[in-house]
């Protein structure tokens, strides 16, 4: 762990850090921050929020819960993501690992100081985090001994780094609902993972959709149909705290023929569900985030319409020849 660097940026609220645009926004911003990592590594800085997403949860949750975020992380290999977690037991340490293991770069946000790993067992995770072009962040000065108010409270910058918050599995009592509700707070987007009804394991996920405090999770195509930048390419050598780049738009070819097969699943099936429509981008030879982009503008031209994760086309031929939308009917 010695081997990388730590870096101290002090009065970081001041608009002479180097790091002021990112903590600006916080509501709450941490007098000093404490990140380690190699001088390239430090570039991720500059492209957050915008491609941060926070995943959050239980410390013990279900194996389908873990396979969730694994099966999930794993289909956003190619996009341009930046995972961000607390690691913590269970869900969080899930994250960074299926991070490392899709090749995303991921960010640590500890509730101690950067010297006390915990849990200990995580030693080596963040070891590889760090190995792999992470960082480790801590607003806790060296030697700081994790306690359970830091961990509520290292939960704002969490959300506040990150552009999405996808709470994974959260009971009624969970320390995930507070990051969540620090997301809100800041203006942050929400997801929560649905549940069978009365399942006492994600009470608190089914709160957050009750209370409209969250969107769905149904898969990755819910980052990728409201989430825009999912198509901005990242190179990991870029300068010290860059700007992000403009979002692109679709090119009106991709759009085009998604609008197409979809209007012929529409005919033939009723519909398509999303991955069904994955699949046959990437036999096209497409990227996920290429495909998401498309999925994207036509969602936003009402071209389709999307719905827990079900696709139809967005026109209609009436009977006198014009065209009426579809997409209030789902």
């Amino acid at each position: 762990m010695l081997t990388f660097p730590i870096h101290v940026f002090r009065d970081v609220s001041s608009p002479a850090s180097p790091i002021f645009q990112l903590i600006s926004p916080l509501d709450i911003p941490p007098v000093d921050l404490f990140i380690q990592g190699s001088n390239e590594a430090l570039g991720l800085l500059g492209l957050l929020p915008e491609r941060g997403l926070a995943v959050v949860g239980t410390r013990d949750p279900q194996k389908r819960s873990l396979r969730l975020v694994r099966d999930s992380l794993l289909q956003l290999t190619h996009s341009d993501l930046i995972i961000l977690s607390g690691l913590a037991r269970g869900v969080d340490s899930e994250a960074h690992e299926a991070a490392l293991q899709a090749d995303l770069p991921t960010v640590a946000v500890l509730g101690g100081g950067l010297d006390l790993i915990y849990p200990p067992e995580n030693e080596n995770l963040a070891y590889r985090i760090l190995e792999n072009g992470g960082l480790l962040v801590s607003e806790f000065p060296m030697s700081a001994r994790p306690k359970p108010g830091y961990f509520i409270k290292r939960n704002r910058l969490i959300a506040g780094f990150s552009k999405a918050v996808w709470v994974v599995e959260a009971g009624y009592h969970s320390g995930a609902l507070n990051t969540a509700k620090w997301a809100r707070e800041q203006n942050r987007h929400v997801y929560s993972t649905p549940c069978y009804p009365d399942d006492p394991t994600m009470a608190g996920n089914q709160v957050l959709l009750d209370r409209d405090h969250a969107e769905p999770y149904w898969g990755p195509h819910s980052f990728g149909s409201s989430w825009l930048g999912l198509g901005l390419p990242v190179s990991r050598k870029r300068a010290k705290f860059p700007r992000p780049a403009a979002t692109p738009n679709a090119s009106t070819s991709d759009r085009d023929a998604l609008v197409f097969k979809v209007q012929a699943l529409t005919s033939e099936a009723g519909g398509a569900q999303i991955p069904e429509l994955l699949d046959w981008a990437v036999e096209l030879g497409w990227e996920p985030q290429r495909f998401f982009l498309a999925l994207k503008e036509s969602i936003d031209c009402d071209l389709i319409c999307e719905s827990e994760g079900i696709v139809i086309s967005g026109q209609n031929k009436s009977d006198n020849g014009t065209r009426t939308t579809a997409c209030g009917n789902i």
